[in-house]
């Protein structure tokens, strides 16, 4: 038990030490969050219809915001989550939008579909 609440300690480090980096006055977690959720979301539409791929990217979403609750905190000291928990969420969300957004723009093409176009 000792050594999964040690490799936690070194994860809860890792964490944040990114949430304490800032570029531009901009934290750069919230970045990498609307990053990563466009990323998933543009990705996991090549393979699954819009709605799957909704409910994926905010499930995978919460559970990390879930998971960031309880790892950045000792669990003596567990308390209600705050702005950063809000930030983080809505950045996810607007990364989500924007990798429906460019799936929409730039669907997956068929093979010799290019070809086409260059005769058409």
């Amino acid at each position: 038990m000792e050594r999964v609440l040690d490799v936690l300690r070194e994860i809860r480090g890792g964490m944040e030490y990114f949430s304490r980096m800032h570029v531009m006055g901009v934290p750069v977690d919230w970045f990498f969050h609307l990053a990563f959720a466009a990323a998933i979301a543009w990705g996991a539409s090549r393979l699954l219809p819009l709605r799957r791929v909704v409910l994926l990217a905010v499930a995978l979403i919460a559970g990390k915001e879930l998971i960031d609750v309880f790892a950045k905190t000792r669990v003596e000291y567990i308390r209600a989550p705050g702005v950063d928990l809000a930030l983080d969420l809505t950045a996810g969300l607007v990364g989500l939008a924007l990798g429906c957004w460019l799936a929409r723009r730039f669907p997956p093409r068929r093979r010799g579909e290019r070809g086409r176009e260059a005769t058409s």
